[in-house]
């Protein structure tokens, strides 16, 4: 249990102690879960009875690079990758690796590429480092790391000759925004060369594998069709929530969207649709001014982190967690917005 959670974000970066306390927490709710459970149909499910159906199922179909010789075997996809890893798999790279795109699962990828041996990491991306969309903290990390970064360059095909492989890429310039906002890329005629490599790790996306015999309406991506406020899908009785709606997104999103359906699902089935939680005690302050008086604005402090030589041979936990110090020091950052009158 816990999908995309557990095979394609590393341990390094959520702990499967975790993650598993999380899901117990769940269990004792009175949820059932059943694993190695195949789902070829919705109606088979009504069949057995079940009033109310949630499809999330992720977005676990990497894209392809639309290259010439992608097919190669040393070519992979960041999703099949990062899965291997996580099951136990053996997954050999070789030493030099290249991994393309440029948001968190391409990060994941290169990090987790060191932590399997490889010496040499690339991530080749087509814009600026300003566009990308990978969290900064992790573009930073994979620089501490080694993590080697080709900006403004993009692939154009897979080159093999007796067992060993290079990608052939362009550089590209930034044009006009394209319609998510960025700089379009434009490749520069005459511009190719060649990187000599191991494996290639395309992580240039991904997106929903939706079953046909589900019956469901898609939209661009492969997404499923909902209502916007139910999360409702073209069927009834039917909703959806997380990455098969939104395409990738974050963990918190689908968490937020599973508690939406929830909502939705209670009021469909008769219910009102009211999530019962803990009443938390609210301590008022003694002070309504002491916080407005700061002037001086402080910066976060830095939370201690395992040391990237150390790290990079193992997959634990990144981040230490805060000191009682640290911790002090953050809350006296705090300008106690919820004080203003």
């Amino acid at each position: 249990p816990g999908g995309m959670m557990r095979i394609g974000i590393p341990a390094y970066r959520l702990p499967r102690k975790v993650l598993d306390d999380e899901i117990n927490m769940v269990k004792k709710l009175g949820v059932e879960i059943k694993t190695n459970t195949k789902v070829d149909s919705l109606d088979s499910l009504f069949q057995q009875g079940y009033q109310a159906i949630l499809v999330a199922v992720g977005a676990w179909e990497g894209m392809k690079l639309g290259v010439e010789g992608e097919n190669h075997p040393n070519v992979i996809d960041c999703i099949t990758f990062l899965r291997g890893v996580s099951l136990g798999k053996p997954v050999k790279l070789g030493n030099r690796v290249i991994v393309v795109g440029g948001g968190n699962a391409a990060i994941d990828s290169a990090r987790t590429a060191l932590r399997l041996g490889s010496k040499d990491v690339t991530i080749l991306y087509r814009r600026t480092r300003k566009e990308m969309p990978a969290s900064e903290y992790e573009v930073e990390e994979a620089l501490h790391e080694g993590v080697k970064i080709e900006f403004l360059a993009a692939p154009t095909r897979v080159l093999s000759k007796d067992g060993a492989i290079s990608l052939e890429a362009i550089r590209m310039k930034l044009g006009a925004p394209d319609a998510s906002g960025r700089p379009r890329p434009e490749p520069i005629a005459g511009s190719e060369f060649r990187i000599d490599c191991d494996a290639v790790v395309a992580a240039i996306g991904q997106r929903p594998e939706i079953p046909k015999q589900f019956e469901l309406k898609t939209q661009k991506g492969n997404v499923l069709e909902t209502d916007a406020k139910t999360l409702a899908t073209s069927r009834p009785g039917v909703f959806a929530a997380g990455d098969v709606v939104t395409g990738p997104a974050s963990v918190i999103k689908a968490i937020a969207d599973g508690k939406q359906a929830a909502v939705s699902i209670d009021k469909y089935l008769g219910g009102e649709g009211i999530l019962k939680v803990e009443p938390i005690e609210i301590i008022e302050p003694t002070s309504r001014h002491t916080y407005r008086e700061r002037s001086v604005k402080k910066e976060p402090p830095e939370a201690p982190a395992i040391p990237p030589s150390q790290r990079i041979s193992n997959f634990d936990e990144v981040e230490l967690g805060l000191t009682e110090e640290i911790a002090i020091a953050e809350g006296q950052r705090c300008w106690r917005c919820d004080l203003e009158q």
